[in-house]
Formats: structure tokens, sequence, C-alpha cells
């Protein structure tokens, strides 16, 4: 659905407010204030604070899942379509960090989203999407078989998204070369394994 610029100035307002303050704390005067707009104009497009919060993670599911499909049938190798997940969730948190800070602080770990079972059902859309990228791996070999798929599936995203939860919680910032050295640090542990290979 195509947003008006009032629209998408307060979601852009809604998310530096949720960022900022949590979903538990933010008021919809707040999110009014920081758009500099009338809280009445605010309403006129969000009834309440729920229905704006969940415009901005369907917004968030929308783009994740647009990336991983477009990854799972494009042509690339299983480490390149790994790595491009990797990629994508840390360019966003340097271009959006508010956006991405929401995901881990309120999607992924708060109350909200696993409240009923269409934020469940999301996280399950995207274990699975996940899941086949390394099923497809396993299949042409290039990863191990002798470990479950989902299993992979979880040791791989939860190392991106304590990454992503240690940054944020220290509000650190994100620019090309740290992403690479995070990028590669995350693909090589997740590839090859911590152990020190003999010599």
């Amino acid at each position: 659905m195509i947003k008006t610029e009032r629209e998408k100035n307060i979601i852009e307002a809604a998310l530096k407010v949720f960022s900022r303050n949590g979903y538990a704390d933010t008021r919809m005067a707040d999110i009014a204030a920081e758009a500099g707009m009338s809280y009445g104009l605010v309403y006129h497009y969000y009834q309440n604070k729920e229905k704006l919060f969940e415009a901005i993670v369907e917004d968030w599911w929308a783009g994740f899942y647009r990336e991983l499909e477009s990854l799972k049938v494009g042509d690339a190798t299983t480490e390149e379509k790994l790595r491009g997940i990797i990629h994508y969730l840390l360019s966003v948190y340097e271009k959006k960090p508010d956006q991405i800070s929401i995901f881990v602080i309120e999607i992924s770990r708060g109350f909200v989203d696993h409240a009923d079972s269409r934020g469940k059902g999301k996280f399950g859309r995207l274990f699975d999407l996940c899941r086949e990228i390394m099923e497809e791996g396993q299949k042409n070999g290039f990863l191990r078989n002798d470990i479950a798929a989902r299993y992979l599936t979880y040791v791989f995203l939860g190392s991106i998204d304590t990454f992503l939860s240690v940054m944020i919680l220290g509000g650190e910032k994100m620019n090309a070369s740290r992403e690479e050295r995070i990028s590669d640090g995350i693909a090589k542990v997740f590839f090859q394994g911590a152990v020190k290979p003999r010599e």
C-alpha cells in the first residue's frame, strides 16, 4: 500500500519514539510531537498506538520476507545466500537503526508481537525460509547433514540477533567497514566453526 508523505512522516517519527522510549512507554502525543503534527492529525491516519506499531511491524516483515524470498530463489551459492541475510540485517542497522532496534527489542524479544498467533506465524515463516536455504545447502553438499536444518537455522539467526542486540544496547554505530568485519566473522564461525584448525 502506497503511503502519503504525512503517513511516512508519522512512521519515521514513531520509529524514533518507539526505539527511544520502548513500546510500553510511548504515547501517541509523543509521536505527534516528534512528527511536528497535531495530536488529532496522527489519529486521523492511525487510530491508536497499537495500529501504528502494527503498521511498522508489517513494513518490517514485508521487507525482510522480500529479501529472503529473493535470496532463496536466486542463483547464488548457499554461502552467498546466507551471507546475504547477514548483510541485509547489518545494513538495515546502518541505515535505519531505529527500525532494527524495534525489531530486536520489541518484536524479537518483546511480548507485543508474541501475544497472538500472527506474531508467531511471522517468526515461523522467517524460520521456514531460512531453513529451506539450509536444506538446499545440505542437498548440494555445502552444509553438513548430521545436524537438522532447523537447528542450523536457530544457530545462524541467533548469532546475528546476538550481535545486533549487543550493538543496540551499547548504542554502537555501524559503518561499511565494521559491517564487513562483523559479517565476515559471523560467516566464518558458522561455516568453519570456532575451533582453531590444527597445524
